[in-house]
C-alpha cells in the first residue's frame, strides 16, 4: 500500500502539490482537533479523581475521628461485670 501523498517531484502539476499540502494540513488539523478533544477529556478524568480522592480522604479522617472517640469512650466508661461480650450480666456469668 502505497502513501497518500506520494508526490513526484519530476512532475510538473502544480495544482497536484497544493491538493496534497491541502489534504496534509486538513489531515493534520484533524488530528490537532482530536488531540485537543483527548486532552479535555483526560482532564476531566484527572477532575474526577481528584474529587474523589478529596472524598475518599475526607471519609477516611472522619471515620479516624470517630474511631478515636469510641475508643475515649470505651477507655472513660467505668468496668463492671455487667459489660459482658455475650449480653449476660456479671451476676449470670458468675451463676453458670
Amino acid at each position: 500500500m502505497s502513501p497518500k501523498n506520494n508526490h513526484d517531484p519530476s512532475s510538473s502539476g502544480d495544482s497536484g502539490n497544493s491538493n496534497v499540502q491541502e489534504a496534509d494540513l486538513q489531515e493534520m488539523e484533524d488530528v490537532n482537533n482530536s488531540l485537543d478533544a483527548l486532552s479535555c477529556a483526560l482532564d476531566a478524568v484527572e477532575q474526577r479523581t481528584d474529587d474523589i480522592m478529596s472524598q475518599l480522604r475526607e471519609l477516611l479522617n472522619s471515620n479516624r475521628e470517630i474511631r478515636r472517640l469510641l475508643a475515649e469512650e470505651n477507655d472513660n466508661a467505668p468496668e463492671s461485670g455487667d459489660d459482658n461480650m455475650d449480653g449476660q450480666s456479671g451476676s449470670e456469668t458468675a451463676s453458670k
